[in-house]
This record gives C-alpha cells, structure tokens and sequence, in this order.
C-alpha cells in the first residue's frame, strides 16, 4: 500500500498543471480513506468470533446413521462440517461444551448429561468404536475417557473397549476398561507417614470428601500397608 501511495507521490511531482496536481491529491486523498478502511477491516476480521456452522437439517441423510444421530437432537444440532484435510494449531485446540453429543444444553430434554458433553471422538478404521473424551456426565466436575461402541453398531448391546496408558505396545502400560484395571508395570502405592482422613476434592460419587472404604497406601512411619475398612484402618506388616 505504502508503495502505491509513493507512485502517486512521484506523479504529483511531475505533473505540471495545478488542475491535474490537485486531481492527484484528491484521488490519493480517497485512496489513502480506502486504505484505512480495509485495515480496520482486517482487524476485526482478527478479533472476531469465525462462524462456520453448518445449517440446520433434521432430514440430513447421515442422521439416520447410529455413528451420528447416537446422543445428539437432530432438531437443534446443526450438520457436520467436515474438513477433509489435518488440522493443526501452533498454540491450543479449545472446546467449549454445550454444543455436543449428549450436550446438557441443547439437547434437553433428551440430555443424559448434567453438565456437559462430549469433546472429542476419535473413531478406529472400521469406525465399529470410538475413543471418546467427555465431560459433565454424571457431575460437572468428572471428565471421562473410554473406548465405546453404540448398540447395533456391531454388537448387540453397548460395548465399551479399554484406555491403555503409558504404552500403546501389548503388555505394557496400564489398561483401564469398563469394569476392570490392568496393569503391566510396578504399581506404586501413595506414601505417607500418617493415614489420610480426606479426599480433599468432593466427589459425587461417593458423596463426600471422606476416605472411600477400600483405599490402600503405604504408611512410611511404621512400614505397613494400610487399608480403610467400615471398622476403621488396618495393617499388613511385612515379614
């Protein structure tokens, strides 16, 4: 831009009639207005929310696929946009909830959610599971990371898979599944040198910040393993 006002500048100088000089000025005058504009344009164009939402469309021919219609409210879910191509951020990918599969606020009243929705959902090549990280389900603070399979996808009941962590090669790591825990490496248990008495974070699930009935830890004042039962803590001394 800087150039092109510089161009007009050297006409000016060279032109001889006052008439044509004054014309110049005004056409750089305008130019320079035009200029001006399309900055303050650029920056809003920065500092404003980019909306590519597709339409709404309750007839969308992939609703009446189970991989799509699964949680969402097809009256009030717009279609998907799909980029065919690899997305790539050079500071964060953001999710704000709400606006999702299973979502608390759109979907109601069909919402199975508390507060929340689903994140993110990464399906495998014969798209027969999901990986899927979500939010706000039972309360609004427990996220949730699983392997899950909607009924009549390909099993006749929901089917949920398992999270391995740690190591994506078999036998190593942890794996974390539906109703069991697995682990391929040492488990070290918490070391303190008296027994907990809380928590710390309230949990809705057990309904309180009160040590769960069940915990182990490794007591480093008198070298036992403690365990919370309904009668109080207990001790496995080593030999």
């Amino acid at each position: 831009m800087r150039k092109v006002l510089f161009v007009f500048l050297v006409m000016i100088t060279l032109v001889s009639s006052a008439q044509s000089k004054k014309e110049l000025l005004q056409q750089v005058a305008d130019l320079s207005a035009k200029i001006e504009a399309l900055n303050n344009s650029v920056n809003e164009l920065k500092n404003s929310k980019l909306d590519r939402t597709a339409p709404y469309n309750p007839q969308w021919d992939k609703w009446n696929d189970v991989r799509y219609n699964y949680g969402f409210n097809t009256t009030k879910t717009p279609i998907h946009s799909t980029v065919d191509g690899i997305l790539e951020s050079t500071i964060m990918l953001s999710v704000r909830g709400g606006r999702g599969r299973w979502n608390s606020t759109v979907g109601t009243p069909f919402s199975k959610f508390v507060d929340g929705g689903h994140l993110f959902e990464g399906w495998n090549a014969s798209e027969t599971c999901r990986l899927t990280m979500l939010i706000g389900k039972q309360a609004p603070d427990i996220a949730c990371i699983q392997v899950y399979s909607p009924k009549g996808l390909y099993h006749e009941k929901r089917h949920f898979g398992w999270v391995k962590l740690g190591s994506d090669d078999a036998r190593e790591g942890v794996d974390f599944g539906r109703r069991w825990a697995l682990s391929f490496v040492p488990f070290t248990l918490g070391r303190f040198d008296k027994a907990p008495t809380t928590t710390l974070y309230h949990n809705e699930q057990i309904e309180s910040t009160a040590v769960p009935v069940g915990t182990i830890y490794y007591n480093t004042a008198n070298d036992k393993i403690g365990c919370y039962t309904k009668e109080g803590w207990k001790y496995l001394k080593f030999e």
